[in-house]
């Protein structure tokens, strides 16, 4: 009587398996899965250079030139005193103003790196050296803790080109210490149209004088 039993029971369950093995085909057979020869959305890529890497960084600001035009020089110092409103929690910018957070930044264009006297610099910034002019605050205020690790400034960093080069020329207006201005940077060659050989020196050289 158990094993008519469990023969019962076997059939039941292969009956069950053989049922739903049966359903899926059938739906294999009434349902097709169509895809378009093309997506309907493709990701953006950004493609690297064409050297295959990345894009060099660009070089440093042109302040021979950005400074030597009064007009943009005086836009460039009105949006500088927008930027360092953002400083004004760590640093004063009046003359004989105290030292806060930060020391006072009034004359810092053009004085010596950890100079300002009652203030207590950083092992690190007192061992940079050097002195604050265009080059040196531009690398610094990009990145203070990259240019100066270990110093105990903990901004970020001006990273938008314009702002700093602006927070520049309004620390070069209110300090009395006077940095000549550096010349111009050479400007880029244009470049020669597609399938035209740039000149060379030789070329130069050899041309006819007058034409």
């Amino acid at each position: 009587m158990s094993d008519l039993r469990m023969n019962s029971v076997f059939g039941a369950v292969l009956a069950s398996v053989l049922g739903i093995m049966g359903v899926g085909v059938l739906a294999d057979t009434l349902v097709h899965t169509n895809y378009p020869d093309t997506p309907g959305y493709l990701p953006e890529v950004v493609l690297e250079a064409a050297s295959g890497g990345a894009a060099a960084p660009a070089g440093p600001p042109d302040f021979g030139r950005l400074f030597a035009d009064q007009v943009q020089l005086d836009e460039l110092i009105a949006r500088g005193a927008r930027v360092q409103a953002q400083c004004t929690a760590c640093h004063s910018f009046d003359a004989g103003g105290a030292n806060g957070i930060g020391p006072n930044l009034h004359d810092a264009f053009g004085r010596a790196v950890a100079s300002h006297a009652g203030f207590e610099y950083s092992e690190p910034m007192q061992a940079h050296g050097g002195a604050w002019d265009y080059l040196a605050l531009n690398d610094f205020l990009a990145s203070p803790s990259r240019n100066v690790p270990g110093t105990k400034m903990a901004f970020a960093g001006l990273r938008n080109d314009q702002d700093r080069v602006a927070m520049i020329a309004y620390l070069r207006s209110i300090s009395p210490n006077n940095v000549a201005l550096p010349a111009p940077l050479p400007e880029a060659a244009p470049a020669a149209a597609e399938g035209e050989a740039a000149p060379t020196e030789v070329d130069a050289a050899a041309a006819p004088a007058g034409g």
